[in-house]
């Protein structure tokens, strides 16, 4: 594993290096979502593109949480690092995995549970409610992909290695738009379809990212 010491040579420079990874993996972030959007819209209309719209905000979040999570964990895991203590650095990155997993089961199944109530709080349109009730639901059920990815991720930049995460996530767009194609247009899923094909994307960069 490539790692990357923050604490020698120059600051601006190393931000740099750190940062543009993180600001170009930001907008792949997002081609996931667009991805499902054009490939179910073009080949299963408008309703598709309404349904997967109508739980952006959801997903957006899940999205936002995990990352953000992990951030946090990961401030912890930079100091040891940073410190070389290598029994502290196997300590929190150990808490980091329990903390992931026990939140993320909390997580999928108290979000399953409140998933109908909650999208008629948000005013999803009775023509689409199933559909868009279909697309979250698998989205939240594979739950766990997301957020290991995002922990993996965490740790590796944590250990100065913003670079690799980025990698892994291109590789796993890129798996999402091959995988739409199959689970929308050749096998006919419909918008679980565009679901499935995202977690299953991010369970794939979450492996290579362990």
């Amino acid at each position: 594993m490539k790692t990357n010491d923050m604490t020698s040579g120059s600051p601006t420079r190393l931000i740099l290096q750190f940062a543009v990874p993180l600001f170009i993996g930001n907008i792949f972030q997002q081609v996931f979502t667009i991805v499902d959007t054009m490939i179910a819209g073009y080949n299963l209309g408008d309703g598709a593109i309404a349904a997967i719209g109508a739980t952006s905000s959801l997903y957006s979040l899940l999205i936002d949480f995990a990352t953000g999570m992990n951030s946090g964990y990961g401030i912890v895991v930079a100091r040891m690092f940073g410190a070389k203590d290598k029994e502290g650095l196997k300590r929190s990155i150990a808490a980091m995995v329990v903390l992931n997993l026990a939140i993320t089961a909390v997580l999928t199944g108290g979000s399953l549970l409140a998933l109908r109530p909650l999208m008629r709080l948000l005013n999803v349109p009775q023509p689409i409610f199933e559909d868009a009730y279909l697309y979250i639901a698998v989205i939240l059920g594979g739950m766990a992909s997301i957020t290991l990815y995002n922990m993996f991720a965490g740790i590796l930049r944590a250990l100065g290695n913003s670079k690799t995460p980025l990698y892994f996530l291109i590789f796993s767009c890129a798996a999402n738009l091959l995988m739409d194609v199959l689970f929308i247009v050749v096998l006919g899923w419909g918008v679980q379809g565009a679901a499935a094909a995202t977690v299953i994307a991010e369970g794939g960069a979450a492996i290579l990212s362990g």
